[in-house]
């Protein structure tokens, strides 16, 4: 005949599990004893939640090469499509509204040379200059402004082990302006006894990286394209392309790239 099953058999396996099922919060509450008395250094904080801007404000100032962009066609006599590549600065106090999110306020001193190495374009040019003063390479296309620039930064989501922080850009510009006869302290290049000069607004976009030295300094690394509407400010009568009948002087695009040092204060 087949033996029943032992009735001490099911009642040491409720035992066992009420002791589990008891003892499992004591385990857990020694658990959090523990971590709250290890020292802070020891808690291990995920990537995806660090705090890459510790600092609320911060400063930070940069060193500029701007790279001219030219898009005219060709035989477009054109001042603007003459500039050549040139260096500057720029410094700029920042505001991190979040985190990942950044509002900057700042100024750049900076400008373009002139080059001639498109033959006849700038002859073409100051053949319609008459006496007026001729465009020449020693001319300075001086660009001295200050701007606003909204910043996201994507690290914890993209690099969150990393000591890079990669962002967007964008940015708001207002330019004083003036193309000058021999550096940026010399006269303004006149025309219909006109000076070329004026102050104007433009934007930009751009993308970046911080890279973290420490816990308040980081490199930045950006190349933002700049869009400024120098071309509205200047329109002489008869002063157009023969080609195109556009205006010999037009809005002003670049590239921005900076190097520079960021320090929470």
């Amino acid at each position: 005949m087949r033996s029943l099953p032992s009735p001490t058999r099911p009642l040491a396996g409720v035992v066992l599990m009420a002791l589990i099922l008891g003892l499992a919060p004591v385990a857990s509450f020694a658990q959090d004893t523990v971590a709250a008395a290890a020292p802070a250094d020891n808690v291990q904080v995920p990537a995806s939640l660090r705090t890459r801007h510790p600092s609320v404000l911060a400063v930070s100032a940069s060193y500029v090469q701007l790279l001219p962009l030219h898009i005219l066609k060709e035989k477009v006599a054109d001042i603007n499509d003459l500039t050549a590549m040139s260096s500057g600065v720029t410094a700029d106090f920042r505001v991190y509204l979040l985190d990942g999110l950044a509002l900057s306020f700042g100024g750049t001193r900076s400008g373009f040379g002139l080059s001639d190495t498109k033959p006849g374009e700038m002859a073409a040019i100051n053949e319609r200059f008459g006496d007026s003063d001729p465009i020449t390479p020693d001319n300075y296309l001086r660009l001295d402004g200050t701007f606003l620039n909204i910043t996201a930064y994507l690290g914890n989501k993209i690099t969150p082990g990393s000591r890079f922080n990669p962002y967007l850009r964008s940015s708001f510009l207002y330019y004083d302006w003036a193309l000058h006869e021999d550096g940026r302290d010399s006269d303004v290049v006149t025309y219909q006894d006109q000076a070329i000069e004026g102050k104007n607004f433009g934007f930009g976009a751009g993308i970046g990286t911080e890279y973290r030295l420490n816990s308040r300094a980081n490199l930045d690394l950006q190349l933002l394209w700049g869009y400024v509407l120098t071309g509205d400010e200047i329109k002489w009568e008869g002063l157009q392309s023969p080609f195109n009948d556009s205006y010999y002087w037009t809005n002003t695009h670049f590239w921005n790239l900076s190097l520079g040092l960021v320090i929470g204060i």
